[in-house]
């Protein structure tokens, strides 16, 4: 009995290992454009050597927003607060156009507006920031 229970117990024995993770690459595209009352925001889908990048779980899109009468100091760090995720099974409410996706948020006036996105990987892997985009609105 003691010999069927060391034989079933035998195995090789090593300090855990994470699994692997795959980092994306960034978004360097992000474009910002106001129309009316809503910014459309637009960015690529991330390529690796000319190809998509593939396994992307969804994109983290942040957003800051201040009153215009706010001052941010040159080379601060901006408090971005995450907004939405965008899954690719599902992106609503982006939409996606071939390789670009859009999406639309609604702005105020005399306000100003920051976003930057960032990419998660099926494997729990998460890319840089994304170039930031910041602009402000007329009262």
């Amino acid at each position: 009995m003691g010999f069927v229970i060391l034989c079933l117990a035998c195995g090789i024995k090593n300090p855990p290992v994470p699994p692997k993770t795959l980092t994306p690459p960034a978004i360097r595209d992000l474009k910002a454009e106001v129309i009316g009352d809503k910014v459309q925001l637009t960015w690529s889908m991330p390529k690796d050597d000319n190809e998509l990048f593939d396994r992307v779980k969804h994109f983290r899109v942040y957003k800051y927003k201040s009153h215009s009468s706010i001052e941010v100091c040159e080379g601060c760090p901006i408090p971005f607060k995450p907004l939405l995720d965008i899954k690719l099974k599902d992106p609503y409410p982006a939409q996606m156009e071939g390789d670009s996706i859009i999406y639309h948020d609604a702005i105020e006036a005399n306000y100003g507006y920051a976003y930057k996105i960032v990419v998660h990987h099926k494997s729990g892997g998460v890319s840089e920031d994304s170039n930031i985009v910041q602009f402000v609105t007329k009262p």
